[in-house]
């Protein structure tokens, strides 16, 4: 099996972090989470509102990047752990937090390596987007996360999914600029065993066919309508396999 050269790794987003801006978040765009009226259309605000009430509780966010969801997190009421392999990132992610006045945690960490992340310690363990570039550890990850979490507690990730080969090519060819890391691969049916191995009866929702217009425009109105077409898509046999996103949540 190949391996992942994380020192490349945190270095590509040690570049992604130094052009952060930091400054706080509106209550709008917290509130957007905190209460999420939308988790039929957005897989973020899907994952938010899987938590329910998360008032002191221990959240654990794996590759916190910058720290836009864990402050999200800690506004909510949580108490907030989050680590990234970058430390220009946990850096970012510590002056988000101050600026926002909210109380978190960072340190940095490498969930792949050796660092351990104790057992039995968090009530919630949230991986948006970070899965995809640990597919060559992902047993040994799914592992620590598994172990990480209370009796009853809840794994939730979202991940970049690819079923469809044509599509690929076709996304390939379409003039969007997005940035990856040579490590990186998209969810499929080897990456969905090993979750289904480390949390049985794991579930899934599908999100991002036409919604992928998020990378043309901010534009909520547009993403939005797009992400209603989607749901209509979706129920359609077959369709998953147009998915961008997929959220993936279990219980321990």
């Amino acid at each position: 099996m190949p391996t992942t050269d994380y020192r490349a790794e945190a270095r590509f987003f040690d570049r992604v972090a130094a052009a952060a801006v930091v400054e706080p978040m509106s209550h709008r765009a917290l509130d957007r989470y905190a209460r999420p009226a939308r988790p039929h259309l957005f897989g973020k605000e899907f994952m938010f509102s899987l938590l329910g009430d998360v008032a002191g509780r221990r959240v654990l966010e794996v590759g916190c990047g910058d720290g836009v969801a864990s402050v999200q997190l800690a506004y909510c009421g949580a108490a907030v752990t989050g680590i990234d392999i970058s430390p220009a990132s946990v850096a970012v992610a510590r002056r988000r937090a101050a600026a926002q006045g909210v109380t978190a945690e960072f340190r940095v960490a490498d969930v792949a390596g050796a660092d351990d992340l104790g057992e039995a310690l968090y009530d919630v363990v949230w991986c948006d987007l970070v899965l995809h570039h640990l597919v060559n550890d992902l047993d040994a990850v799914l592992g620590k996360l598994r172990r990480a979490l209370k009796p009853g507690g809840l794994f939730v990730a979202r991940e970049p999914v690819a079923y469809a080969g044509w599509l690929k090519r076709v996304r390939a060819a379409v003039p969007v600029r997005v940035d990856t890391t040579d490590d990186e691969r998209p969810f499929g049916p080897t990456e969905f065993a090993a979750l289904d191995r480390h949390f049985p009866g794991a579930r899934r929702r599908y999100f991002r066919i036409l919604a992928r217009v998020d990378r043309l425009t901010r534009r909520l109105g547009p993403i939005a309508l797009a992400a209603r077409a989607d749901n209509l898509l979706l129920r359609v046999p077959g369709a998953r396999g147009l998915a961008g996103n997929v959220v993936v949540w279990a219980r321990a």
